[in-house]
């Protein structure tokens, strides 16, 4: 922790030597002006004019590769196309690299202090004819050899006129449909998303007396999708609460929760220090429908809590001076682990979840860990390091490939340190404290710090002393038994039970939309090994399970069951009655043309995972849970 100052002062030293060294090139200390064009919504077109202060010489620009958030080098440089350089209206070569695609060279000639750089976007997943979601990091080019910290960015953007937004970035001026914003640094842009379209809300969700405004800023593609109900709304006020009565703290000058609700973009969410870029996976429906808000609950909440961790504090090799640098991801079991974990708090502290929702979803992702073999093979901290291979993987053969599960594993993973901290300090001291002191350091700034394992370690041993070095290297580079998967939960007085009726949060996930695995579906995961999709398709078998030694695959279609043609309830059916007759389940299904019946052997009856109490313990989960006052 006492490296903390002075690496930051190291790391301004640098800035301001890159800083001189581009003055005595001769670049002139002005902006990039910036200014992005949507003329068209239905086209979903973004149009680039950047005009750049240059110094004669060889230049080298970039296209942002890593993005933080992102965890891998994603940059969607495929999809920029048109790019023109010029000076003076006179067309200037450029040349991409020859092993760096993100990576673009020229040669700026003499007399030449300014280029015009113009590209188009297309962005498919962030528009429709009513709204734009905007990251700046798709339509912008930057000077490479200084920080992105050091390069000032004006950034302007044209839409149409009755459209309004939300954004973290102050506006200088707007005329119609004309916004131009403040000039800010380059870093500074990337992490200021904006959300803009025909039907727009934005509310003040600030608490009483405080200074520090937050807003839900919220766009659709209908009036209707905005229509919040006033105890979802009452939800999100609690959640900036509960949040400061967490962390003590706050990071930025001012919030925006940026929402969009649409069926027709992609959905996810992406933290930024100033703001959170939402995408409901519900949608339309996300306030219209308990079930679609349920599975949305956490999300706001998350991306909420990566103001203070992530963004703020950040594990060392997550932070870099640009954004072509590659990024280490080996700490993101704390980055985005301890974010599920205090964020789903959070989602059940300020009433957006029930504890029971809170429960119901924690024994879903329990189970889906005790089932995945993976861990038998691939230990918790290859699946940080290899993030960038992880991300927007298939579900084929995931339990045995494993996924991004330093997210949900992770959460259990702090469940286990928080309840050991109460069980050592007899109550006295929590996970609580240790975020407090942790992320509340320096309230008010949002210049980011970086952390270490060692900082962590020394930050729990703070809060209570014990041998967490060897406890948190044995979760995370342990496999099999060797991790203590459920000890969080039976530490906190619960227990991971199976029965024959899913739960509410297990029924959303197969009936309403998307959420543990970014797809809905049928999953018998517990029982026969099976998760199929509604259209009848195979996504993911368990790796040694039942369906896995009769022969099934994932990409098969299952055309029937016992020979009646597949349903979900046809598969239930079987699996109740292969319980009472110990017969295996003929399963028929097809791939790539071919169709063949395999016979299941499992006779465990239907499973789907809950937590009950184990008699005669301390709640843990029920204090963990509770409002803080």
């Amino acid at each position: 922790m006492k490296r903390w100052p002075l690496l930051l002062g190291m790391l301004a030293l640098a800035a301001s030597a890159s800083c001189i060294a581009h003055a005595d090139a001769g670049v002139p200390a002005k902006p990039v002006e910036l200014t992005v064009r949507l003329p068209d919504p239905a086209q979903k077109v973004l149009y680039v004019h950047e005009t750049m202060p240059v110094a004669p010489g060889k230049l080298t620009l970039y296209y942002p590769k890593y993005i933080p958030g992102d965890h891998a080098p994603d940059g969607p440089i495929g999809t920029m196309m048109g790019l023109e350089i010029s000076a003076g209206g006179k067309r200037i070569a450029w040349q991409r690299d020859a092993v760096d695609m993100f990576t673009f060279h020229l040669d700026v000639p003499a007399g030449v202090d300014s280029l015009d750089i113009r590209f188009q976007f297309p962005d498919t997943d962030r528009i429709t004819p009513n709204l734009l979601d905007l990251t700046w990091d798709h339509v912008a080019l930057y000077r490479a050899g200084e920080p992105t910290k050091a390069q000032m960015f004006e950034p302007t953007l044209v839409m149409p006129a009755d459209w309004n937004y939300g954004t973290a970035l102050e506006t200088a001026a707007r005329d119609g449909g004309r916004v131009r914003f403040k000039p800010v640094p380059f870093n500074t842009l990337v992490d200021s998303p904006v959300i803009a379209g025909k039907h727009f809300r934005q509310i003040d969700v600030t608490p009483a007396g405080s200074g520090v405004h937050r807003w839900l800023d919220m766009v659709g593609d209908s009036e209707a999708a905005l229509q919040i109900k006033p105890e979802q709304l009452a939800g999100y006020r609690n959640l900036v609460v509960q949040a400061q009565a967490l962390f003590k703290s706050h990071h930025y000058t001012n919030y925006h929760f940026l929402l969009t609700l649409s069926d027709h973009t992609s959905v996810g969410g992406l933290e930024h220090h100033q703001s959170s870029d939402d995408r409901a996976r519900g949608g339309s429906r996300m306030f219209a429908d308990p079930e679609h808000f349920m599975l949305d609950g956490s999300l706001l909440p998350h991306e909420y809590t990566h103001s203070w961790n992530g963004k703020f504090m950040r594990p060392e090799g997550l932070w870099q001076p640009d954004f072509e640098q590659p990024e280490i991801a080996d700490g993101l079991w704390v980055y985005e682990g301890l974010t599920v974990y205090l964020g789903d708090a959070l989602t059940a502290r300020s009433g957006l979840w029930s504890a029971q929702e809170w429960r119901d979803a924690l024994a879903y992702r329990a189970a889906t860990f005790a089932h995945r073999p993976g861990r038998e093979w691939r230990p918790l901290s290859d699946t940080s390091r290899a993030a960038q291979l992880l991300y927007g993987g298939d579900m084929g053969w995931v339990n045995w490939r494993r996924a991004t599960d330093f997210y949900r594993e992770g959460q259990l993973l702090w469940l286990a340190v928080d309840t050991k901290i109460r069980a050592l300090s007899h109550d006295q001291r929590t996970l609580d404290d240790f975020a407090k002191d942790f992320f509340g350091k320096n309230d008010g700034s949002y210049v980011t710090r970086t952390y270490s394992f060692d900082d962590v370690v020394a930050g729990l041993n703070a809060v209570q002393p014990w041998d967490w070095a060897k406890f948190l290297h044995g979760w995370m580079d342990g496999v099999g038994d060797e991790v203590p998967l459920l000890s969080g939960i039976e530490q906190s007085g619960w227990k991971l039970v199976y029965t024959d009726t899913p739960s509410r949060y297990q029924n959303a996930v197969e009936n309403v939309g998307k959420s543990e695995f970014s797809a809905s579906g049928v999953d018998e995961t517990f029982s026969v090994g099976l998760f199929i999709n509604h259209e009848g398709s195979i996504m993911d078998v368990l790796w040694q399970g039942p369906a896995f030694k009769a022969g099934l695959a994932p990409g098969m279609k299952l055309q029937a069951i016992d020979g009646h043609a597949y349903t979900p309830r046809i598969l239930r059916d079987a699996i109740v009655r292969a319980q009472k007759d110990r017969q295996p389940i003929q399963v028929q299904a097809q791939i790539d043309g071919v169709s063949r019946t395999y016979a299941v052997h499992y006779d465990g009856g239907l499973k789907y995972p809950h937590l009950v109490r184990i008699p005669g313990t301390t709640d843990y989960l029920g204090e963990i849970l509770a409002p803080k006052r």
